[in-house]
């Protein structure tokens, strides 16, 4: 009796020893699960169109009908009918209007949000920018505004992002990525090309007016001759200058015998007076 009394007192210790470490390692689960946090993801598969508005090392932007703007990365092998011919996914033409069916897989956004150390800026249109990573990736962000980028040691705007800048950034959030349905028929239209506005057809030259008849020129009226012009005088020869001096061969003697007649004369002339 003893023996039993003893033996089932000690079943039962157990027992109850058993359950009490049992609770505390459930306890403790229970504790680990609720503070470990619990991320996913969501798929959601949904057709689409969207006009290609850049194309370029097999990475593709469209803006879809809702406006907004969404990067694809088909494989190289991807093929798209655009109206009854088949072309390479990465040979589409800007402006192609396409037609697939897309699976956009969300993300929590702490898994989303990344740090770029040194990217280049591939695409950028207003406040959505596509960065090549460091990886070679292409990686789409919408940027908040107020984001500031790093670029050559300044802050800058997502506005003044142009292609081929390296920039850098901190907690900066991804776009969900967005692929196509392995699956799908993947379709499109080429752009329309615009409209040659053919040119206005040059004037015809104007005929060349008809030759005027000549009207004969009134006869001219001889004119009588203009009298001939009177004839200027000739000038009289100039006078010869009177020398200074007389000639050393000239004399006084004819000039005292005019005085002497002329005294002469007129002493004879008072003597017929006096008479």
């Amino acid at each position: 009796m003893t023996n039993n009394t003893t033996r089932r007192i000690l079943i039962g210790f157990c027992t109850i020893l058993t359950i009490f470490a049992l609770l505390a390692v459930t306890a403790v689960a229970q504790t680990s699960t609720t503070t470990k946090q619990v991320t996913g993801s969501q798929s959601v598969t949904a057709q689409i169109t969207g006009t290609v508005v850049f194309n370029e090392g097999g990475t593709i932007v469209a803006k879809m009908s809702s406006g907004e703007l969404k990067t694809f990365t088909p494989p190289p092998d991807r093929m798209v009918t655009v109206d009854g011919q088949e072309i390479n996914a990465r040979d589409l033409k800007v402006g192609t209007v396409v037609h697939a069916t897309t699976v956009t897989t969300t993300t929590s956004v702490l898994e989303r949000t990344v740090t770029v150390n040194s990217g280049k800026v591939w695409y950028v249109a207003g406040n959505n920018v596509i960065v090549t990573m460091a990886d070679g990736k292409n990686k789409q962000f919408k940027v908040t505004p107020g984001y500031k980028f790093m670029v050559e040691g300044k802050p800058t705007d997502v506005f003044d992002l142009r292609k081929g800048m390296i920039v850098s950034g901190a907690k900066v959030v991804e776009q969900p990525l967005t692929e196509i349905a392995a699956n799908t028929a993947f379709t499109g239209t080429a752009p329309k090309p615009k409209p040659v506005v053919a040119a206005a057809p040059a004037p015809a030259p104007a005929a060349a007016p008809a030759p005027k008849k000549a009207t004969p020129a009134p006869a001219k009226v001889a004119a009588a001759p203009a009298p001939a012009p009177a004839a200027e005088p000739a000038p009289a020869p100039a006078k010869a200058p009177a020398p200074a001096k007389l000639p050393k061969t000239g004399s006084p003697l004819p000039l005292g015998g005019l005085l002497g007649l002329i005294f002469t004369g007129a002493g004879l002339g008072l003597r017929k007076l006096r008479q």
